[in-house]
């Protein structure tokens, strides 16, 4: 597993702005990804979600029609990522990079450590493995 993240993180470095030394790379712990998503809204464009609440989050999976494979872990930042599959995060600062390969019909679950970030807005952002930005949103964490 370790080995598979530091391949990751040197095709990353390619097109980060600083020395990939410069950035956390945050676990990512799943809780659903299904590549034949029923997409309900029919939007083909990769999507981000965050939550800070397991509420709001069991909000969000109930509109998307879905049901996550293993339980919220408590006190972490959960992700919704539509027609997108995440494979690397990297922090820096006050940017968080997530890194993954579109996929039109997919959905991926997941949750980060807050422990990293701090309470100010940071801005989280989809890229491709080739650098391409997708989307970014800027989120008041407290």
């Amino acid at each position: 597993m370790l080995r598979n993240i530091v391949n990751k993180m040197q095709k990353a470095a390619h097109f980060l702005k600083y020395p990939i030394l410069q950035y956390i790379s945050i676990s990512i712990y799943t809780m659903l990804q299904d590549d034949n998503w029923s997409n309900p809204f029919n939007q083909i464009a990769p999507q981000l979600f965050l939550f800070q609440d397991e509420k709001a989050l069991k909000s969000a999976l109930q509109r998307f029609q879905v049901q996550t494979a293993s339980p919220p872990r408590q006190g972490e930042l959960y992700l919704i990522c539509l027609n997108f599959k995440a494979g690397l995060v990297l922090f820096r600062y006050l940017t968080c990079k997530i890194i993954g390969t579109p996929q039109a019909g997919s959905i991926h679950v997941f949750s980060l450590t807050k422990k990293y970030f701090p309470h100010h807005s940071v801005h989280f952002a989809l890229y491709t493995e080739d650098g391409r930005k997708l989307r970014g949103i800027n989120y008041g964490l407290s």
